[in-house]
């Protein structure tokens, strides 16, 4: 079908929609955990080609492909909420979105085929689309959403596009546009062009900004977390515990050293890979004993460092002990031989400004524990029997035959 001069310059918004598609899938590529992206592309894509159709098309050959043009974008519609529902983790209803959309090219086909009536299959696909579009948002609406102002946008951007969506017969009516055979020329279609383009480029800019800010908190957890066991590293635990220990209403606080006891034995014994997953029980083991504003990390190797807030010694003591009563008691990782165990000492925190000397302390306090006999406690403030090795190496520093 040749293309008039005249309509060459309402293909424009398509074009740029297919460009925002690339731009869309370029950052999939780059960021593939991110899959609303990709299904915010193939809406574009979808929804751009029966778009510079109709751009051009005559009343006529509109009539004829009105239902392959109305399967297109409700198909696009689709997949727009699909990348909706996939952003906030809701359900897109399926089996509804089928239903309406067979009703939608039902009426579509009637209107086109039957009875010969435009307005009434612009009425009819728009209040289709409204409805697949609303499936997701009525979903988001029953449950808590992010409270990031990014996401907060997102989610009101698609709440205004799909009121758009269900008033656009009614911008028909006001503009009084009557007439099908000058519908690429009519105000109605421009603005149509015009506002779903704008759309388009406030969802882009929404969903990279998204994609970007998250891309950016990926790589600061990767950064400050250990890549084995998932906790924090020594780094972030210094810089999380510096922020805890700033607020006097998380006092009294404690820090509890943990070495696992024997670990050389156990790569020896049953391989490095069985040694990360001891690690990794390890870790699980802790994080299961920590409440909101208590921290663990991973200081290396073998050895973990936990902040307890709002607790004393003593049932710091207690928390030290369950973490040996569960680690003993799990037979999973290692199903034969002696039982898993750990050593730890215990410091209080008293002042903002002592992290550094109550790790040394309760790391001297572990040494005592492994020199003591290993799978024991040792409290700051508590006398124990003078043990044949003392060390003040700094946490990761142990010398060897603790490790054997």
């Amino acid at each position: 079908m040749p293309i008039e001069n005249d309509h060459v310059f309402v293909l424009a918004p398509s074009i740029a929609i297919l460009f925002l598609a690339a731009l869309l899938g370029t950052c999939w590529l780059v960021q593939r955990q991110q899959r609303f992206l990709l299904w915010q592309c193939s809406a574009y894509s979808l929804t751009a080609v029966p778009l510079g159709f109709q751009s051009f098309a005559s009343a006529d050959v509109l009539q004829r492909y009105a239902v392959l043009v109305g399967a297109l974008y409700l198909l696009g519609s689709w997949c727009l909420t699909r990348s909706w529902a996939e952003r906030w983790n809701v359900s897109i209803h399926p089996r509804v979105a089928l239903m309406v959309s067979i009703a939608t090219l039902s009426a579509l086909f009637y209107f086109s085929r039957v009875e010969q009536n435009m307005w009434a299959r612009v009425n009819s696909f728009s209040i289709g689309t409204g409805l697949v579009l609303l499936l997701p948002i009525w979903e988001a609406l029953q449950k808590q959403r992010s409270k990031e102002r990014l996401d907060q946008a997102f989610f009101w951007l698609c709440v205004i596009f799909t009121a758009y969506t269900f008033t656009r017969p009614l911008l028909i009516s006001l503009l009084g546009f009557s007439d099908p055979k000058g519908f690429v020329h009519s105000t109605y279609w421009l603005i149509t062009l015009m506002s779903i383009l704008l759309f388009a480029l406030l969802f882009t800019v929404l969903m990279c900004a998204i994609t970007l800010r998250e891309t950016i908190n990926q790589l600061r957890r990767e950064r400050d977390h250990d890549a084995l066991t998932k906790i924090l590293n020594r780094r972030a635990f210094h810089e999380a515990a510096q922020q805890r220990m700033a607020d006097k209403r998380l006092y009294p606080m404690v820090v509890l050293a943990g070495d696992i006891d024997h670990f050389k034995r156990i790569n020896d014994a049953w391989g490095h890979h069985r040694g990360d997953q001891v690690l990794q029980l390890v870790s699980s083991t802790l994080q299961r004993c920590l409440r909101t504003h208590d921290l663990v990390a991973r200081f290396g190797g073998e050895e973990f460092v936990l902040l307890l807030t709002r607790i004393d010694l003593q049932n710091a003591e207690s928390v030290a002990q369950r973490i040996r009563s569960e680690l003993s008691a799990d037979r999973t990782v290692l199903p034969q031989g002696p039982d898993l165990s750990m050593s730890f000492g215990i410091a209080p925190i008293t002042d903002s400004d002592q992290l550094e000397k109550v790790l040394k302390e309760a790391d001297e306090l572990l040494y005592g524990a492994k020199n003591a006999g290993r799978d024991r406690v040792h409290v700051a403030g508590t006398h124990y029997p003078d043990i044949s090795f003392e060390s003040t190496a700094p946490m990761g520093l142990h010398m060897a035959p603790l490790n054997e």
